[in-house]
């Protein structure tokens, strides 16, 4: 069944709440001000049967000037609209900022009541139908059904149910697969219950027992008792207004204009980019830097607007690439609209569509960025992924190109299968997935890689080659080590590079040894060899070969590498099967005696306590053996 939001808008008093009770039953005044006022002040919600068996949730905004934040918190959730304009008044101020809000947030589907026939005559309601007509001429509106209507006599009513169900065949099936998205437009307690939060669901599905987060702060909670006007239901769909219980959390720690959505979907930011329409009501040309008011879902932020391109001011109608420097942070995703107020005096003057949620800082003269955004403004999904790809510069998961494009499910796998057919993505393997970057990046990356490998090789040619985590923080110090090795593996396929030991070298380039440094490496092992288990320790060695420390350890390590030699401590070096010859000795003498102390090791091995002590304390290092108090025991 679909599921929508019919929303009013329109000048105050000209009858919108008492129009929604004479259709629903239901007085959307519930505060004792607005009873007092006989105005409404906050938002009001009620439930509306329509022919077909449809049913809307409905949300009734304030019409007075100085409540339009209010009414634009529940306007960012409107399926439609339902624009009352009252016979005896006609087209007012408010009339046309409404219309102008639901012009610019996109919702292109609704109906225009008249209410009030019953105060003029005949020739009055024609006169305002086309003051109507006028009004919405140019906008999303344009052609929308009127209905002339009077809750005193009950004129119109039956036939603007009809006009509002076929209106609702044509609005658009609200997403209700994947992640949960949830603006919170009131925040209340109930004795015995807890916390409740009232919202219209934007995405997604909701039950109870779901786990998600509270943003921008990050609150994990669990949801209890999920219901749809005021019936409690077993999920919630897109399109449909929820209340949710949040149990273990106190109104203070959530307010209007937080958003409560699927954990790891929803990230807050303080930038966002996106194309900014200035109405042409405007009263004043938007000046860059200007401080504004950025409304978005149910949230209001105070912002700065970067003019994008070298502009320095936008003229009342026309459009710009704009980046807002927020000075809260919001959570909103490509593709959302927002609304512009200005700082003061507070009127709408301009909004648009995000088209990066979480862009770099950019400069009011960069106008390279504008090409991307062209793209992003286009909104093609292959483009999208592919630009995400572009941007961060790295190999992505398919994960993280599925976050950060801000695609469905659907449209992304889409995207993603046509750029690897075509060539326009590669893949790379790490050690539990795949990995996506255009080929040309890669080309670049590998081309880096074995640049750096090269540069850091020649400097250190004793070495079979270089660390891997010294290669990574030279290539790029904050690189993720998944990346890194998926990266090292598609250089390595591509023929660029070689990894033996865990240490990195151009392809078919071993260690280079001049003729005196292999007779210097040949006299070093000879004097290791022949030492047995009493072999000359590095201060020795030092003495013996004339190589100075950093040499020493170089020819040290390719004795290693090359399995020549093995490392007892920093000092202490073995020919290769030394180590394997004591531990078996050591191993036997345990089997027969259970224990073993320094001096049968130095009884059985020939070796002074110098070299006992650290062959033992390698032995405990490799759970060979365990000490306990001056004798060892098996591990």
């Amino acid at each position: 069944m679909k599921n929508f939001i019919i929303g009013t808008a329109g000048h105050i008093d000209h009858g919108k709440t008492e129009l929604i009770k004479a259709l629903t039953g239901t007085d959307t005044d519930r505060l004792k001000e607005e009873k007092e006022r006989g105005i409404s002040i906050e938002l009001g919600f009620a439930e509306m049967g329509l022919p077909g068996g449809l049913t809307a949730g409905v949300v009734d905004v304030p019409g007075h000037e100085h409540f339009v934040k209010n009414m634009l918190a529940g306007a960012t959730g409107f399926d439609l609209v339902l624009l009352v304009v009252a016979a005896d008044d006609g087209v007012m101020p408010q009339t046309v900022e409404h219309l102008a809000i639901v012009d610019l947030l996109g919702v292109d589907n609704g109906v225009v009541a008249i209410t009030k026939a019953d105060l003029v005559d005949e020739e009055m309601v024609e006169l305002v139908k086309e003051d109507v007509a006028e009004a919405l001429r140019g906008t999303a509106l344009e052609g929308a059904e009127t209905v002339v209507t009077s809750i005193r006599t009950g004129q119109g009513l039956d036939e603007l149910k009809a006009a509002l169900a076929r209106a609702a065949e044509r609005a658009r099936d609200r997403d209700s697969s994947g992640p949960f998205r949830l603006p919170v437009d009131r925040v209340f307690t109930l004795r015995g219950i807890g916390t409740v939060v009232t919202g219209t669901l934007w995405e997604g599905s909701v039950r109870d027992g779901d786990e998600a987060v509270i943003q921008p702060s990050g609150r994990k909670v669990r949801v209890r008792n999920v219901q749809v006007h005021g019936k409690e239901v077993d999920r919630a769909y897109a399109g449909q207004r929820v209340a949710l219980n949040l149990p273990g959390v106190s109104t203070h720690e959530i307010e209007r204009g937080d958003v409560i959505g699927t954990p790891g979907y929803l990230h807050p930011t303080l930038m966002v980019d996106g194309l900014l329409h200035l109405i042409k009501d405007a009263p004043r040309v938007l000046k860059n830097r200007a401080r504004v008011r950025f409304h978005h879902g149910t949230r209001e932020v105070m912002a700065r607007v970067v003019l994008l391109g070298g502009r320095e001011e936008l003229p009342p109608g026309e459009s710009s690439y704009v980046q807002f420097r927020l000075e809260r942070p919001a959570v909103v995703l490509y593709g959302d609209r927002y609304i512009l107020r200005s700082y003061s005096p507070v009127t709408t003057i301009g909004g648009g569509r995000i088209l990066d949620s979480h862009p770099r800082k950019h400069r009011p003269h960069q106008r390279e960025i504008l090409s991307s955004l062209q793209r992003r403004e286009r909104g093609n999904p292959r483009d999208l992924v592919l630009l995400v790809a572009e941007e961060r510069g790295l190999p992505l998961t398919r994960g993280e190109l599925l976050t950060w494009s801000e695609l469905k499910e659907g449209a992304f796998e889409g995207a993603l299968q046509g750029l690897l057919s075509a060539g326009e993505l590669a893949e790379i393997y790490g050690d539990n997935e795949v990995m996506y970057v255009p080929p040309a990046m890669l080309r670049e990356l590998q081309e880096r890689l074995a640049l750096i490998t090269a540069e850091m090789h020649a400097a250190n040619p004793l070495r079979a080659g270089v660390d891997k985590e010294a290669l990574r923080r030279r290539l790029d110090a904050g690189m993720d080590v998944a990346v890194f090795e998926a990266l090292l593996r598609s250089a390595v396929a591509a023929g660029r590079l070689e990894v033996e030991a865990g240490k990195v070298r151009e392809a078919g380039m071993g260690v280079i040894l001049s003729e005196g440094e292999r007779e210097q490496k040949e006299a070093l092992l000879r004097a290791i060899r022949e030492g047995g288990f009493t072999p000359p320790l590095f201060k020795e060695l030092l003495e013996l070969s004339g190589l100075d420390k950093a040499k020493l350890r170089d020819m040290l390590a390719l004795l290693v590498e090359e399995g020549a030699v093995e490392q007892v401590n920093p000092d202490f070096f073995l020919a290769a099967g030394k180590l394997a010859e004591a531990e078996e000795q050591i191993r036997s003498h345990l089997r027969r005696h259970g224990r073993l102390g320094v001096p049968e090791v130095k009884g059985m091995l020939g070796a002074s306590r110098k070299y006992a002590i650290p062959l033992l304390e390698y032995f405990d290092r490799k759970r060979v053996t365990r000490r306990e108090g001056d004798f060892r025991v098996p591990f």
